[in-house]
């Protein structure tokens, strides 16, 4: 007797809603997960907080009489004057963990706290929350951003608030041009990072330099930092704020029974799966939430519903959208009007959208700690809610597939920050001497070098032990994009204005002449890209235009420094100063819905760009195929192009790397590179490098338990394979595979440079 089938048709048995889902014969339902309720543990009463007797009142009328204990834990340990990292699963109280002893300290010493948010939406939802808090004792409150009117700023710079919400771009600004805001920084005295785990890779080591600078204002700042997810907390909580730190662990689980649910579509797109499953949800009147990574999904997702007939209470949210849009949106969706929204990642952070009933994943979420977000928006209330992810023929799909355990066993995933990010920590030194001139003794060996080198440049004067800003500095720092995006970027030009930034190098692959490129819900096709102006100039095309394409590149690498050696089973691995040059020379046209290859086509020009990052170099054993030297060549080209297909897709399911965060490139030498598709690094490749034995492992599931005759769309293509997924070979991965866990050792050797790289 399968028990696992038992326990699925019981599960479906006794739920009327998946009862229906079930009986749909285009769809399987693959495995259910129940996660039970918690019990919540209780703290003390609320007197014992001693807060003015106002809000202790209002406090009892939100229902409010006792903290839970991780509150209590958390709040002690605030008025101690330690910075502390509150962990706790959505919706379990973690703002009251921070605002309360927060109120204590400010009321009682009349000091001033800065709260950051790392987005202007959630920042806004919060402040009217935090407000209600402060209002009933007289305490003040204010949100500074970039859409805070002149008026409000001036009285902000005249009679500072006692608590003011901001976000990091905001900060790295006001740093450098607002004098009056460097005279509130130096009164603050408490710090709240809210969302914290959000501010991993490139941008994470922006918020790491921000806060160093707000710490140049005022070294005594106390930090509060707040997530629901994340594997290392107290280590990078401590990259961040660069202190120690204390963790404080409050709850993981729910209020009301979730259900969690794969489901694998037969025979019909993942597309058209989601909008049915929405239609259900609808007739059974359940809130739901969708969630994609990509506008495009989500405009075809709703395009399907419209044709359904719910284009009344089935809307978009997406970035794109006015501020206006987004919060009629999210109006509408908590008074019950809109009964589904299909939303990309916006909503994925604690905005309070009020009762949902199911989420649905149309796409993987690029991490565990991304799926726990989203999945957290359900169940709020304590009602019995679902979580449904769709698979699809990808190889994430195909493992989670035949090892359903495994995706929901997994661990929230760790965060490593590579603070050595050459491009970014430039941009910080430059804007700290306009802050205020900064001494010699401020800056660590590797800052030190650094700024020495933009001294060689011009780019800052150094005037006995300090270096102050000249006019170039503020030029360079003007032509610099916001912290959200690459360090370069290309502008997207349509009918003489600018439409959005796309960063490089990721910009050549997808705005490279001739390639369709999706905005705003719109698409478009690029007419020219001109590398020198970082311009690149596009038409629009139909909104039921049904084509796309994916270029066909060119990758390759050159180690500048080796920063460290390990070994993964018995096979040297490096982690390394890269060089990057990437080539886009062609692109394939597909169709969308079906992903049908149309043509491959080449360029007239090729679109080069060479960039600095960071990755690491794997060098596997030499596999012989074939007695035949041609052969063999072919054979360990196949082999190896395979193998790092594998790892990469590896890293995607046991460390929730996102799909273009990385690159790969493969030799028949047996020389692996995979890099960091972000200037100066990003810290993902790191986190490969110390977790590559448990990466081959996966690799190796992808590669062995396929069914397909030699490589597939389900085990090891890739929509990202710069040369159109030619020369892979599933088999012969499987064999370097398993010589690397058999313990076949290999040696360090130097890449080669007159053989062609496979990407």
């Amino acid at each position: 007797m399968n028990w696992k089938i038992l326990e699925l048709a019981r599960s479906i048995r006794d739920d009327e809603f998946l009862k229906i889902l079930a009986n749909d014969l285009d769809r399987a339902i693959v495995y259910i997960f129940e996660e039970k309720p918690t019990e919540y543990k209780f703290g003390p009463s609320i007197e014992i907080l001693n807060l003015p007797r106002k809000l202790i009142e209002y406090l009892r009328s939100k229902g409010i009489e006792r903290l839970y204990d991780f509150q209590w834990i958390a709040y002690q340990k605030v008025l101690e004057g330690k910075n502390v990292v509150i962990i706790s699963g959505t919706g379990s109280g973690k703002t009251e963990a921070f605002i309360l002893p927060l109120i204590k300290k400010v009321y009682d010493e009349n000091s001033k706290a800065l709260i950051l948010y790392p987005t202007k939406a959630l920042a806004r939802d919060q402040y009217l929350r935090i407000k209600q808090y402060l209002q009933v004792i007289g305490l003040e409150i204010e949100v500074y951003d970039g859409d805070t009117p002149s008026e409000i700023r001036k009285r902000i710079y005249e009679k500072p608030p006692h608590f003011l919400i901001s976000n990091p771009d905001m900060l790295h600004y006001a740093l450098m041009y607002v004098d009056k805001f460097k005279e509130i920084v130096r009164d603050i005295d408490y710090i709240v990072l809210d969302d914290f785990h959000i501010y991993e890779g490139v941008f994470g080591v922006h918020v790491h330099y921000i806060l160093r600078r707000l710490q140049r204002f005022n070294k005594n700042l106390q930090f509060i930092l707040t997530t629901a997810t994340i594997g290392n907390p107290d280590e990078f909580a401590k990259q961040i704020i660069g202190k120690e730190i204390d963790v404080v662990y409050g709850f993981t689980g729910r209020k009301g029974l979730v259900r969690h649910v794969l489901i694998k579509p037969i025979r019909r797109s993942k597309l058209i799966e989601t909008a049915k499953i929405v239609e259900e949800c609808l007739k059974f009147n359940k809130k739901c939430l969708v969630f994609a990574d990509s506008h495009k999904i989500v405009e075809y997702i709703k395009k399907i519903l419209d044709k359904y007939g719910y284009s009344r209470i089935v809307k978009v949210h997406r970035a794109g959208l006015t501020a206006d849009e987004r919060r009629k949106i999210e109006d509408g969706f908590r008074k019950g009007e809109i009964k589904a929204l299909i939303t990309t990642p916006t909503l994925e952070l604690g905005i309070d959208i009020g009762d949902v009933d199911v989420a649905i994943m149309a796409t993987i979420p690029p991490s565990f700690n991304k799926y726990l977000q989203r999945s957290g928006r359900v169940g709020r209330r304590g009602q019995i809610s679902y979580v449904i992810q769709i698979l699809s023929n990808d190889p994430i799909s195909t493992y989670f597939e035949n090892n359903p355990e495994d995706f929901y066993n997994r661990k929230p995933e760790s965060i490593i920050l590579d603070l050595q990010n050459d491009e970014i920590t430039k941009v910080h030194l430059l804007a700290m001497t306009i802050d205020k001139p900064v001494k010699v003794s401020e800056l660590n060996d590797f800052e030190l070098e650094l700024m020495n080198k933009l001294v060689e440049l011009g780019l800052v004067n150094k005037v006995g032990s300090y270096f102050k800003p000249n006019e170039r500095t503020y030029k360079f720092l003007k032509d610099i994009p916001g912290l959200r995006g690459g360090i370069d970027q290309i502008k997207i030009i349509h009918n003489g204005s600018c439409i959005g930034f796309r960063e490089l190098p990721i910009a050549i692959k997808e705005l490279h002449d001739e390639a369709i490129y999706l905005h705003g819900g719109q698409v478009f096709k690029v007419e020219h890209l001109d590398l020198t102006l970082r311009l690149a100039y596009v038409k629009k095309l139909p909104n039921n235009y049904e084509f796309i394409t994916t270029p066909l590149y060119e990758s390759t690498p050159k180690i500048v420094k080796v920063i460290e050696k390990r070994k993964a089973y018995n096979i040297p691995v490096l982690y390394c100063d890269l060089i990057i040059k990437e080539c886009v020379y062609g692109y394939v046209v597909k169709k969308f819905l079906t992903n049908d290859m149309i043509a491959e086509k080449y360029l007239d020009r090729r679109i080069e760009y060479e960039f600095k990052t960071k990755g690491i170099v794997i060098f596997m054993p030499l596999i012989k195929f074939s007695g035949i030297e041609v052969l063999d060549y072919l054979e360990r080209a196949k082999a190896y192009h395979a193998v790092e297909h594998a790892l990469i897709y590896a890293s995607q399911i046991g460390l929730g790397v996102g799909q273009t965060d990385v690159g790969g490139i493969s030799y028949p030498t047996g020389h692996i590179i995979i890099y960091d598709a972000y200037l100066g690094g990003s810290g993902i490749s790191k986190q490969i490098f110390y977790n590559l034995e448990r990466i081959i492992g996966i690799a190796y599931k992808i590669v062995s338990r396929c069914t397909c005759f030699d490589g597939c769309p389900k085990c090891i293509y890739s929509p990202y394979c710069g040369n159109n997924n030619k020369y892979l070979s599933r088999r012969n991965a499987i064999k370097v595979f398993q010589s690397v866990l058999k313990g076949i050792s290999s040696i360090e050797s130097e890449i080669p440079v007159n053989i062609k790289a496979i990407v």
